[in-house]
C-alpha cells in the first residue's frame, strides 16, 4: 500500500477516535483484557496435589467438658458411691459433722482391690521391661541377636535350596522308572496265546465283545501315556541343563515345571490303572476265567500312582520350602538393617509407652477402687443416713445426705454430657466477674433424675471447691472444665482420622514424605497408604491411636488438591473494569472461557 494511503487511513482512525472517545476506550480496554486473559491461561502452572503430614508421638490426651452455672451460698446433697456392691460399713450417723474427704460408707470392694493389684504386677512387669530394653547390654544384644537371625536364614534358605534340588533330581529318578514301567505295563506282550498284541490291545480284544465301552478306556491310556511321555522328556531336558547352583528363583520354576510334568504323568498312570482295573471287573462279570498276569499289570499300576502321588506332594513342598526361607531371610535382614540404623530408639519409646500405660493402669485401678468408699466432698453435716450395713448400694442409692454451708458451683448439662461426667472428676472454674481467678474443683454430685423442659432431659451437677476464696459471692456466674478423661498413647490430629463404613484409619507415608511437615505441604509420585487404625481417647483436637500405628510413622492431616491458574473472568472485575458501566455485560461475558 503506498504511504499517502498509511497515513490517509492513520488519520481517519484518529480522527474517528477523537469523534468517539467512549466507544475508543471500550474496544482498548477489551483488547488489553483479552490478551491478558489469553496470556494467563497459557502461563498458568499446574499444580499437582499436596499433602500435608505430621509424625505420630507419644503423648497425653485430656478430654473436657466445659459448662456453666452460678454458685451457691449453701447446699445438700445426696451422696452416693461411683461403683456398685454391698455395704460393709457405715461410718456417720445424723447430725455429725464432717470433713472433706472424710469416709461415710465403705461398699465390698474385694475384685476392686484384686485388680488393682494385678495393675501393679504389670506396672512391675514394664517398668523391667523398660530397664532391660535401655540397658547398654541388651541394645549390643539385640544386635548380635540380629545378625545372628541373618546368618541362620542365610544358612536356612541354602539347605532349604540343597534339599529342593536333591528333591527335584529324585522326582525325576522315580518318573524315568515310572515311564518305563507304564510303558512296558501298556505295550510288551505279556498276555498268553496273544504274543503278537501289546497287552493293552490284547486284553481290549479279550473283553471287547462283551464290554463295548472297553475302547474308551483303552484311547484315554494311550492318549494320557503319550502325552505324558511327551511332557516327561522335556521337563527332563530342562532339568539336565541346570546344575547344583541353579540361582533360587530358577529352583522354584524347575519345582513348577516338575510338577506340572509329574500332574501329567500321574493322570497317565490313573488312566493305565482305571483300564486294567475295567479289564479285571469283566472277566469276574462274564466269567471269563482269572489271569495272574492282569493281577500283576493291574498292581504295578497302583505301584506307579502311589510313586508318582509321593512326588506330586514333594514338587510343591520344595517350591514353599524356597519361598518361605527367602521370606524368612528378607525378614531377618529387615530386622538387622532396623537395628543398625536406629530402631532401638523406637523400641525404647514403645517400651516407655508400654510403662506408661501400666502406671495409667494402676492410677485408673486405684480411682475404681475409691469409688467403693463413699467421702465427703466437703465439710458438713451429715442430715440422714439413706442405708444399713449390707444393704445393696449402686450410683442412684442416697447412702447419706450433707449439708453444708460453704460455697459450691452448680451446673446444668445435658444427657449426653451427664453421661460423661462421673463423681471424683477434677474440675477448673473460672468466674464471669474475676477474670484473674481460678479454682480448682471436684465434682460432688450429680442428680441421677434429671429435668426435662421442653422436650429437653438436663442434669444437675455440684461442683465442690477446693478451697474457699471470700472474693466468689454467691449467685455469681462461673465456668467449669470438666476433665473425664485422660489417655496417654501414641497421639495424631484429629482430623488425621477418617472414617470408612465402622473402620477408622489414617493415610501414611512410608518412607516419609520429604518436606510435607509445613503448611504448604509436598507432593508424591505416590498416593498414602490407607491403614486401619482402633482409636481411643479424642480432646476434639487431638486423638490417641491405639492400634494400627507405631510411633514415628507420617501421618497426612490435610491434601491440597491440584488446582490450574486462570486469569481473572469475573464479572465482577469485568465491570471494575470498565468503570462500573457494564454496557449490558454482553460482549464482556462472551470473553469468559
Amino acid at each position: 500500500m503506498p504511504t499517502h494511503s498509511l497515513r490517509t487511513a492513520w488519520n481517519s482512525a484518529r480522527a474517528y477516535a477523537a469523534a468517539h472517545k467512549v466507544i475508543s476506550a471500550i474496544a482498548i480496554l477489551i483488547v488489553l483484557y483479552g490478551g491478558y486473559h489469553v496470556y494467563g491461561t497459557l502461563t498458568a502452572p499446574s499444580t499437582a496435589t499436596r499433602y500435608v503430614t505430621t509424625t505420630a508421638a507419644t503423648g497425653t490426651v485430656v478430654a473436657t467438658l466445659t459448662e456453666t452455672g452460678q454458685v451457691n451460698a449453701s447446699q445438700q446433697i445426696s451422696l452416693s458411691p461411683q461403683s456398685s456392691g454391698q455395704v460393709v460399713g457405715i461410718y456417720v450417723k445424723p447430725g455429725d459433722r464432717v470433713y472433706a474427704g472424710q469416709a461415710v460408707a465403705q461398699l465390698d470392694a474385694t475384685n476392686a482391690l484384686q485388680s488393682l493389684q494385678n495393675a501393679k504386677l504389670s506396672l512391675q512387669n514394664a517398668e523391667l521391661s523398660y530397664q532391660q530394653t535401655t540397658a547398654t547390654s541388651t541394645l549390643a544384644l539385640n544386635l548380635i541377636v540380629a545378625k545372628n537371625g541373618v546368618t541362620n536364614s542365610q544358612i536356612s534358605l541354602q539347605k532349604a535350596h540343597d534339599a529342593a534340588y536333591a528333591s527335584v533330581a529324585s522326582i525325576y529318578s522315580d518318573l524315568g522308572a515310572v515311564m518305563t514301567g507304564l510303558d512296558g505295563v501298556l505295550h510288551n506282550s505279556n498276555v498268553v496265546g496273544r504274543a503278537n498284541q501289546q497287552n493293552i490291545d490284547a486284553y481290549a480284544d479279550l473283553v471287547s465283545s462283551n464290554d463295548s465301552t472297553i475302547s474308551i478306556y483303552k484311547n484315554s491310556a494311550e492318549t494320557s501315556y503319550t502325552a505324558a511321555y511327551t511332557a516327561y522328556t522335556n521337563a527332563l531336558a530342562a532339568y539336565k541343563a541346570t546344575g547344583s547352583t541353579i540361582s533360587n528363583d530358577d529352583l522354584i520354576a524347575l519345582a513348577q515345571s516338575t510338577y506340572t510334568a509329574t500332574q501329567t504323568v500321574a493322570e497317565a498312570t490313573r488312566n493305565a490303572h482305571d483300564f486294567f482295573d475295567r479289564v479285571t471287573s469283566d472277566y469276574s462279570l462274564y466269567n471269563l476265567g482269572t489271569s495272574s498276569t492282569l493281577a500283576g499289570l493291574l498292581a504295578n499300576t497302583n505301584t506307579y500312582t502311589t510313586t508318582v502321588s509321593s512326588d506330586l506332594s514333594n514338587a510343591l513342598s520344595d517350591q514353599s520350602s524356597i519361598v518361605s526361607a527367602e521370606q524368612a531371610l528378607a525378614q531377618a535382614e529387615n530386622t538387622l538393617q532396623s537395628t543398625e540404623g536406629g530402631s532401638n530408639a523406637l523400641t525404647v519409646q514403645q517400651a516407655a509407652l508400654s510403662l506408661q500405660q501400666a502406671k495409667d493402669s494402676v492410677t485408673n485401678a486405684q480411682t475404681t477402687l475409691a469409688g467403693y468408699t463413699v467421702t465427703a466432698p466437703f465439710a458438713g453435716t451429715i442430715a440422714a443416713v439413706g442405708v444399713q450395713k449390707y444393704d445393696q448400694a449402686g450410683s442412684g442409692t442416697a447412702v447419706a445426705t450433707l449439708v453444708t454451708s460453704e460455697e459450691t458451683a452448680a451446673v446444668t448439662v445435658n444427657e449426653v454430657d451427664a453421661s460423661k461426667i462421673k463423681v471424683g472428676q477434677k474440675a477448673m472454674l473460672t468466674f464471669d466477674a474475676l477474670p484473674d481467678v481460678s479454682i480448682a474443683g471436684t465434682v460432688a454430685s450429680i442428680n441421677s433424675v434429671g429435668t426435662v423442659s421442653q422436650g429437653v432431659v438436663s442434669y444437675s451437677v455440684v461442683i465442690s471447691l477446693d478451697t474457699q476464696n471470700p472474693q466468689i459471692l454467691p449467685g455469681m456466674s462461673m465456668t467449669a472444665d470438666i476433665i473425664t478423661g485422660t489417655e496417654t498413647g501414641l497421639v495424631v490430629p484429629q482430623n488425621a482420622v477418617k472414617a470408612s463404613g465402622t473402620q477408622s484409619y489414617v493415610e501414611t507415608f512410608n518412607p516419609p514424605l520429604a518436606g510435607s511437615e509445613t503448611s504448604a505441604g509436598a507432593s508424591s509420585p505416590v498416593a498414602p497408604t490407607r491403614t486401619v487404625v482402633t482409636t481411643g481417647l479424642t480432646d476434639n483436637t487431638n486423638v490417641i491411636i491405639q492400634s494400627g500405628l507405631t510411633a514415628g510413622e507420617q501421618v497426612v492431616t490435610a491434601t491440597i488438591a491440584g488446582t490450574v491458574a486462570t486469569a481473572p473472568t469475573s464479572a465482577a472485575q469485568s465491570t471494575s473494569a470498565l468503570g462500573g458501566r457494564s454496557f449490558g455485560g454482553g460482549a464482556v461475558r462472551a470473553l469468559t472461557p
